[in-house]
């Protein structure tokens, strides 16, 4: 399918309804209106970004997303797509009757700092599988809005810790070569902070298995702006600005690995 052929919606599938639904769904609870990527959802690289300010009561007027989500998309690999993100009026029942009691924490389209979509691309494999493993990454993009806000126009650090816990959890579901949700936990985040991510900020993120020790898989992600603002204009993709990085370990359940036999002799 040719992704740059294609709109951009709010959840991980094509079908989905856009977040100009009903104000009385659950993902704009007491109506509010707030500036919102319809979501790289990676299906959907001619994204929109609704511009309307948070208190306004029009339906949000969408714009095309970051020049640099449209170049980059297709190198990300494949679009992750997962029901439980999805909250259009076909699928928001898929959460209560499956045991959720609320909304996704980054990846719900009212969420304060917001990943609206990932894309994989595999390692070379693991304990014979054919991918997945070490190499193994996935990317996306975060909307950090005003609803992340701490100090005067700059984000919560807690919203970048934020996304480095989704991203590191479920780069840790890829392990195998394919997306087995909730196949094992995080145990641990190691963030470093060192720049503050401004309100409105669309940022690149990424993870990266860098190995995997039994059913210990050790990560490493980036939360990165692609574009570097030089006084009023701005340079080229290659001189990316790191906002944080983080070192992760998740734990695979028992049995989703297969067992790697000793070598005779």
């Amino acid at each position: 399918k040719d992704l740059a052929a294609t709109k951009f919606q709010p959840t991980m599938t094509a079908s989905s309804a856009t977040d100009t639904d009903d104000a009385s769904a659950p993902h704009h609870r007491g109506g509010e209106k707030r500036r919102l990527i319809d979501a790289p959802t990676l299906l959907n690289p001619a994204s929109q970004i609704s511009t309307n300010g948070d208190d306004s009561d029009d339906p949000p007027s969408p714009t095309e997303a970051p020049a640099w989500v449209r170049q980059q998309h297709s190198l990300w690999g494949e679009p992750l797509v997962v029901k439980e993100w999805e909250e259009s009026s076909e699928t928001l029942g898929y959460r209560e009757s499956n045991g959720w009691v609320g909304c996704d924490l980054v990846h719900s389209p009212s969420a304060p700092v917001r990943i609206s979509g990932y894309a994989a691309k595999y390692g070379d494999g693991v304990n014979g599988l054919s991918r997945g493993g070490v190499g193994t990454t996935l990317t996306g993009v975060a909307e950090f809005t005003p609803r992340a806000e701490s100090h005067k126009g700059y984000c919560h650090g807690g919203s970048m810790c934020s996304v480095f816990d989704d991203i590191i959890g479920w780069v840790g579901f890829l392990t195998t070569g394919q997306c087995l949700p909730w196949s094992g936990y995080t145990v641990q985040v190691n963030s470093s902070l060192t720049k503050p991510v401004k309100v409105n900020s669309v940022l690149k993120i990424s993870a990266t298995i860098v190995k995997v020790e039994r059913r210990k898989v050790y990560v490493e992600a980036r939360l990165i702006d692609p574009l570097r603002e030089e006084g009023n204009g701005v340079s080229g993709l290659d001189d990316e600005v790191v906002h944080a990085t983080a070192e992760g370990l998740v734990i695979l359940n028992k049995g989703i690995l297969p067992e790697v036999k000793p070598k005779d002799g």
